[in-house]
């Protein structure tokens, strides 16, 4: 009997379907653990990609320490805990690298306890497009940039941008003609005939290119009191600080340098105004600015040196939603930026307006062009104080 067991082979194919199947099973476990790692693989790289195109499209940072930081913490943001993230700039471009292991489960039979992952983004940006020289910086209100009557307006090499989410934020209506490099609106556009080039919704909303230019010295009073050129009189006047305000109705000529004014300034329709390397900068509870350019007004900002480009800097503080007005005539020439980003700024004028000035750039809370107005925004020539924030910068995944 013994003699029968031990030649026995019954039990055998038991033996040789069981180890048969570790090989099975680790197949189907790898198969398992495959479809995990391969799952984990795709959200990391939807995550790189992520952070590399909002890093190189970012125009809130200034540096490559920022840009890095901005784009591993897109990364962190999009639930990839467990993973190592690190991030480069050079040039244009942005590549984020993650590392990651997944821990195996059937495959840990084979002794595989776990797969390492590794992916890379790398983003460039596509277009850099013109700058903004007429932006609106108000972020919620109707007609944050409008177009209405007969005004003509011509943007050239830059673009026109309303901060405003409104369905209306740019409003464009009336019988005049509007060209730009490009238009934006944060939120919609109001018009009912074809621009060109179409303008883009939904853009995003860019900071302040003036946010950080420093006031000037606004203590103590050169000329304490109300200070007026009279329709008869001609005036040569000094940078300074007019406590009283300033009111041209007959011929200056202002020297070069910075202009405080504490209270309003006032050019009068009549009034014949020179000066070249002016910056006006308006304070105090009664700042803001009218210029009637029906006489003759040549105003050019300095073209470099803090207010590089700046003509009008309103204080950002100083009586917060007043409206400015700017009502220009045939010999209306102004040169330089118009900074009010706490008040409106309403053009208007006649229909010679605007043939000689390039009015720079015009950054405003609100900015409005009505009448028979012909205005002009240019940005060459100038070394301006900040630069202007690019239009609708994209990017593009690339090697």
């Amino acid at each position: 009997m013994l003699q029968r067991f031990r030649n026995s082979d019954h039990g055998n194919v038991g033996m040789v379907f069981a180890l048969s199947l570790l090989p099975v099973v680790g197949m189907a476990g790898g198969a398992l653990d495959y479809t995990r790692a391969t799952t984990t693989r795709q959200k990391l790289q939807a995550a790189t990609d992520m952070a590399a195109l909002g890093a190189a499209t970012a125009n809130s940072v200034s540096s490559d320490a920022q840009r890095i930081a901005l784009a591993q913490s897109l990364f962190k943001a999009n639930d990839t805990s467990g993973a190592a993230v690190s991030a480069s700039v050079a040039g244009d471009k942005v590549t984020v690298v993650a590392d990651a292991r997944v821990k195996t489960t059937l495959m840990s039979i084979m002794q595989v306890s776990e797969i390492g992952l590794s992916v890379r983004s790398t983003a460039a940006r596509a277009t850099s497009g013109p700058p903004a020289c007429v932006l609106a910086l108000n972020k919620t209100v109707n007609g944050a940039i409008t177009f209405s009557g007969s005004a003509d307006f011509m943007a050239v090499g830059c673009s026109v941008h309303s901060n405003s989410r409104s369905p209306s934020g740019l409003s464009i209506s009336g019988s005049g003609s509007v060209t730009a490099a490009g238009f934006c609106s944060a939120g919609g556009v109001s018009t009912s005939r074809t621009i060109t080039p179409e303008p883009r919704l939904n853009c995003r909303q860019i900071d302040d290119p003036f946010q950080s230019l420093p006031a000037p010295v606004t203590t103590g009073c050169t000329y304490p009191n109300l200070v007026q050129v009279q329709p008869n009189d001609q005036k040569t006047l000094a940078p300074g600080i007019y406590c009283g305000g300033l009111t041209i109705k007959g011929e200056a000529m202002l020297q070069a340098g910075v202009y405080v004014i504490k209270g309003a300034l006032t050019i009068n329709s009549q009034a014949a105004v020179s000066g070249s390397g002016v910056t006006f900068y308006l304070t105090g509870s009664g700042a803001g600015f009218s210029i009637n350019g029906g006489g003759a007004v040549t105003l050019t900002a300095p073209t470099s040196g803090v207010y590089g480009g700046v003509l009008v800097f309103q204080d950002r503080l100083a009586n917060v939603g007043a409206t400015n007005t700017l009502n220009g005539g045939a010999s209306t020439k102004l040169v330089g930026a118009i900074y009010t980003a706490a008040q409106e700024l309403s053009v208007n004028g006649g229909s010679g307006f605007g043939q000689q000035s390039q009015l720079m750039p015009i950054v405003a809370d609100q900015v409005k062009f009505s009448g028979s107005t012909t205005a002009k925004a240019d940005v060459t020539g100038f070394n301006m104080a900040a630069p202007l924030p690019q239009f609708s910068s994209e990017a593009m995944l690339t090697d």
